[in-house]
């Protein structure tokens, strides 16, 4: 086997299995672990900020494979409130992460004096082969030895519900926070695969390439972004301490320009009638400003007012109209009916004048035009139809022969 296979072989062993390492402080491990090299750098602030803590390193802090170790110019205590608890920074990360209704219980304290907490949330998976989603729980344990505002140490094990080969196999992730200066801490995070049941070799692979992807893709950006919160909360500070003394400045000059107006004031010979008529002056400007404004509002829904008003009057005497209207046709329409009712008997001969009856004579000569009209239409189409027979006739002899 090469070497690179032995040391990926030692890598995923259990803890258990693994010979005990023995770390010495030495100049050369400080070295190798300051992956940003800023562990040394002297501090800008006063001596007791500058004065550094030895940090608490032990054998449990490797723990499969190391993916963060970089020191942060965050506070332990805010990193611990950064990563968990409920903060706007988890949030943000969860989110671009893809993980949605995540549910978090609180700290709570167990029998053997550790704290213990857990998440639910679900993950969105790129993989075609897990389906889009799975449910994931995480189990986070505050280890009875971590130190407020010093060190802390917790373990979060995950295991995912809805993945292929999800019953043989979950992740635990240590997070190690330990405090190197008064506004300064070392973030260790470490992660290793534990199976519940051996796979067969197939199988273990691909739970492996999958979850080491995974997992590394995961707290790759989680160290991006704590870099990116860093910057932020530095930030805020000097621009909250540049603003504190700006407004200073500010306070101090205009305290000092009003006092010198105020002694030309003074001085003056008519100082006293100015100060005296000043504040009453000014007053009345912003009283006589709002009710100028109060006025201009008053004519202007008036005017609205009156315009809705003319609109309603001419809209109901339209209306009328058009009722009056239907009404006299109305009227027309009964008595036009009421004069048909009457029946021929009581109409004698005599009564009909001499105009009804050249009507009836016009009526009469063009009803007989119009017969005479229908019957030679009656006769044009026999003869159309005649000619298409005929026609269907001679095309049909000639497709038959």
């Amino acid at each position: 086997e090469s070497p690179s296979e032995k040391q990926v072989k030692s890598s995923l062993l259990p803890s258990s299995e693994r010979k005990p390492v023995k770390l010495v402080r030495s100049r050369s491990l400080e070295k190798s672990l300051d992956l940003n090299e800023n562990e040394n750098l002297p501090e800008k602030s006063s001596a007791s900020d500058s004065e550094e803590v030895k940090e608490a390193v032990s054998e449990n802090d490797l723990y499969g494979r190391l993916f963060i170790n970089r020191v942060f110019h965050i506070t332990a205590d805010k990193m611990f409130e950064i990563l968990f608890t409920n903060s706007h920074f988890m949030q943000r990360f969860l989110s671009s992460r893809s993980i949605v209704d995540a549910v978090s219980t609180p700290w709570n304290r167990d029998s053997s004096g550790n704290q213990l907490r857990t998440l639910t949330y679900t993950v969105t998976i790129n993989n075609p082969l897990c389906g889009k989603f799975t449910t994931a729980t995480e189990k986070q344990i505050l280890h009875k030895q971590s130190q407020k505002g010093q060190s802390y140490q917790v373990d979060a094990e995950v295991l995912t519900h809805d993945v292929p080969y999800h019953d043989y196999f979950y992740t635990v992730n240590r997070y190690c926070i330990s405090r190197t200066s008064s506004h300064k801490c070392r973030l260790r995070v470490s992660a290793e695969v534990k199976y519940k049941k051996q796979p067969w070799g197939l199988v273990k692979s691909v739970i492996e390439k999958n979850t080491w992807g995974g997992i590394q893709e995961n707290f790759k950006q989680l160290e991006s972004d704590l870099l990116m919160e860093e910057y932020a909360i530095n930030q805020s500070i000097e621009d909250s301490g540049k603003l504190v003394a700006l407004r200073r400045r500010r306070r101090t000059l205009h305290r000092s320009l009003a006092d010198h107006e105020l002694i030309k004031l003074c001085h003056s010979p008519l100082g006293p009638a100015i100060l005296g008529v000043g504040g009453h002056t000014q007053g009345f400007g912003r009283k006589r400003d709002a009710v100028s404004r109060t006025t201009t509002i008053i004519v202007v829904m008036s005017v609205f007012l009156l315009l809705l008003v003319l609109l309603n009057i001419t809209l109901f005497l339209k209306l009328s109209k058009i009722e009056h209207a239907a009404q006299s046709l109305y009227h027309v329409q009964l008595q036009e009916e009421s004069s048909l009712n009457i029946s021929p008997e009581m109409v004698s001969k005599e009564e009909i004048p001499q105009y009804d009856k050249e009507q009836v004579k016009h009526v009469k000569g063009v009803l007989r035009d119009s017969i005479e009209m229908l019957e030679q239409l009656k006769i044009s189409l026999s003869v159309l139809q005649r000619s298409f027979d005929h026609l269907n006739r001679t095309q049909s002899g000639k497709t038959e022969s």
